[in-house]
């Protein structure tokens, strides 16, 4: 773009959003007007230091569609499943993003939808039916007036509620749209679902439920939808981004409505947040979006699903005030997140930074960068009503009064569980997997075997094989064998990779942990990196790779699947698996393995018959298991033994990293073996086998058994260092 184009540009959004605030001001009150010019002023610098790094460059036209089909030609990457369309976000629609921002935008009206303004959605949650009983309950119960309580709801619900402007979703939409041509390759959508998407949504309430690896999900799932003109969202957000001055109510303005991250037994916050989130579904006044993982993913795989949000948002259906909600589960995969280096800090044990607007006006340096490529794509969706047949009887309901707080019924808690682990097994049956990704599963085998470096033609050719394995294991890996890009490749790693010469190094004291001082942590910062990437991928081999591991050895049938499912219960926490489908993985993982002629099967004995594969696979795994091994080695010798001495688990883990790091005087193992996330999770499973004890606030942690617990380390132990033993 040239630099006048630009600041015509930025003029013309600067006067729009004047525009925008004078005509505000005629119907607002005070504190709604200070709101929205608080509001202009942050587009307004936003808009600055864009349209200045724009001018500076001088490298993104305006029509830069032929730029960007142009790289996508070079890498050879964007290639189309069979039967599937694919299509770049950034050049859907108008070039311009001025005229982008501002196109025709009509989405499909949800048949019984009754407009309200956000004003009016507030009043009739304050007026409901939960609401009332909740507020005459706590005056009982406390002797509070109902004067006073309902000057708490109502603050609640300011506080709380979002304020969706049509005007201020444009101007910011045209703002990012912009951004990211600087910052990202292309985002690339797969339109069949997203056509289905805007099919349903004039039919039914829909959920939207997307991955959650960055910030930037959210704005995703928003600017998607506004671009293929289906309603855009209301969205679940964590109050952390409604107290940065200005973008909580740019956010509040986009559609965000803030929920605490936690609120106890407060009965009034759960009866508003209950009924706030419910009255959107029931009138379809927009998709309603959440987070199924309940916090962004530091360590690059999916979380375990939380079912609260899920099971408010299914309620009315329970109750019959719908009659059916259609669930969309969304991938997002990044082939290198903004906040990649926040992550590998956080997962270090450094707190992380509190959210802020000069933090986010600071974080401008992102636009020198290069994020790479975006993918994303709707899943299956599913139908409630469908899929609840023969599990769900909402007749159970019907005899309670509506004006009476429903409880849930045991079956559509065992139901609503099962739906999320549907969700998330569907969202990463979607994901898609970057070469970057594979490279850093190969770095890290030979850094196993203390080499750091390794020699590029060496590096391409194992990349080759490793994509190729990981392809026939059932990887959607967006690759194109005949266009290897190497420096693309290293590019997406860097600051911890780089390339001297004709080899590939790995950083062992990269930019990003100048601030550290012990210097296993400053290795380790690099192999935490490079394991983040890895884990994108793991979920498509983990029931492969815990079988190569307990085939160190042939073993008989019986033998195999006892162990795989001990390994499948102490790896519950970093792995997502379909609770109670642990022999049917097994049946279907063997067969998987059996078809690819990896194992053999023969007098009822399994036998893993590629050593190559196997030892690759091994590799991937090990990392949890000795980091597991470790943790509860000092937890048998060191953990408290009575309640009177417990500890809080935060405490326990920071023990247990500072242990492991002495342990290993250079980290040649593994960026886990200091991974704060890796160890709690090794102490929440002593938790679920019953061996420790841990409260709900994980204030209080001690050694319950400690004689079942060494004889369980013992077990785990001949697990993951097999001896030949009888089949």
């Amino acid at each position: 773009m040239s630099g006048a184009s630009s600041t015509a540009q930025v003029e013309v959004l600067k006067e729009n959003s004047k525009k925008c605030s004078e005509k505000r001001k005629e119907n607002c009150s005070i504190e709604q007007t200070a709101l929205v010019e608080e509001c202009v002023d942050l587009v307004e610098e936003l808009s600055l230091t864009v349209g200045t790094k724009l001018e500076e460059d001088g490298e993104m036209e305006e029509d830069g569609g032929e730029e960007l089909e142009t790289k996508l030609e070079e890498d050879g990457e964007m290639e189309e499943d069979e039967g599937e369309e694919l299509e770049n976000l950034l050049l859907h629609g108008y070039k311009s993003d001025l005229k982008w921002s501002m196109k025709d935008y009509r989405p499909p009206k949800y048949t019984y939808v009754r407009y309200r303004v956000p004003s009016a959605i507030r009043e009739e949650v304050l007026q409901s039916n939960r609401v009332r009983r909740v507020i005459s309950m706590l005056g009982k119960e406390t002797g509070r007036s109902k004067d006073q309580l309902d000057a708490e709801a109502t603050a609640i619900l300011e506080e709380m509620g979002h304020e969706f402007s049509m005007t201020i979703l444009r101007f910011i939409g045209g703002l990012i749209r912009k951004i990211f041509k600087q910052i990202i390759t292309d985002v690339t959508v797969h339109t069949d679902g997203i056509k289905e998407l805007r099919k349903l949504s004039s039919q039914k309430p829909l959920l939207l439920i997307p991955t959650h690896r960055s910030y930037l999900d959210f704005i995703l799932v928003t600017w998607l939808l506004y671009s293929y003109d289906i309603k855009t969202p209301v969205i679940a957000a964590g109050q952390d981004f409604m107290f940065m001055k200005g973008v909580g109510a740019l956010l509040r303005r986009c559609g965000a409505y803030f929920i605490r991250r936690s609120f106890g037994k407060d009965k009034l916050y759960w009866a508003l947040f209950t009924e706030y989130t419910q009255t959107h579904i029931i009138n379809g006044d927009a998709p309603v979006e959440f987070f199924i993982e309940g916090t962004r993913s530091r360590t690059g795989k999916s979380l375990q699903p939380k079912f609260g949000m899920l099971t408010i948002a299914l309620e009315p259906f329970f109750d019959a005030r719908v009659s059916d909600v259609a669930i969309c589960p969304i991938t997002l995969s990044y082939e290198k997140t903004v906040e990649e280096n926040l992550h590998v800090r956080e997962m270090m044990g450094i707190p992380k930074p509190k959210e802020s607007t000069t933090g986010l006006i600071k974080a401008r340096a992102i636009l020198d960068n290069n994020y790479g490529h975006i993918h994303v794509k709707a899943g299956q969706i599913i139908s409630v009503y469908e899929t609840a047949v023969g599990k769900v009887d909402r007749k159970v309901r019907a005899l309670v009064p509506r004006a009476v707080i429903p409880s849930v019924h045991p079956h559509e808690r065992t139901f609503v569980n099962e739906l999320a682990y549907r969700v998330l097994l569907e969202q990463q049956a979607n994901a898609v997997v970057f070469p970057c990704s594979v490279m850093a599963a190969v770095l890290l085998k030979h850094i196993k075997s203390k080499v750091w470096s390794l020699q590029l033609y060496k590096a391409e050719k194992e990349l080759i094989w490793t994509c190729d394995l990981l392809i026939k294991l059932g990887c959607n890996l967006l690759w194109n064998k005949n266009q290897t890009n190497m420096d693309h490749v290293i590019r997406m790693l860097s600051p911890v990779v780089y390339c001297e010469g004709d080899h590939i190094i790995v950083h062992k004291n990269p930019p990003t942990a100048l601030h550290l001082s012990n210097s296993v942590f400053k290795q380790c910062n690099s192999l935490i990196s490079l394991g983040r990437r890895r884990n994108e991928f793991m979920h498509n081999v983990i029931h492969v790779a815990m079988l190569a591991k307990i085939l160190f050895h042939p073993k008989s049938k019986e033998r195999t699947l006892e162990q795989y499912k001990r390994l499948r219960d102490i790896l519950q926490y970093e792995f997502v698996f379909m609770p109670d489908s642990a022999a049917v993985d097994f049946e279907k993982t063997t067969k998987q393995l059996k078809d690819l002629n990896l194992i053999t099967f023969n007098e009822n004995v399994f036998k893993f018959a590629d050593k190559d594969v196997k030892d690759f696979l091994v590799s991937l795994i090990d990392p949890f298991l000795i980091t597991y091994m470790d943790s509860w080695q000092f937890c048998i010798s060191y953990m408290p033994r009575t309640l009177q001495h417990s500890q809080s688990l935060k405490s326990l883990c920071m023990r247990i990293q500072t242990y492991i790091s002495v342990l290993y005087c250079e980290p040649y193992l593994y960026g886990e073996s200091i991974n704060l996330n890796v160890i709690e999770n090794s102490i929440l499973v002593l938790a679920k086998l019953s061996l420790v004890s841990l409260d709900k606030g994980k204030s209080q942690v001690y050694c319950v058994d400690p004689f079942m617990f060494s004889n369980t380390i013992r077990e785990f132990a001949l697990t993951i260092h097999p001896l030949p033993a009888k089949l």
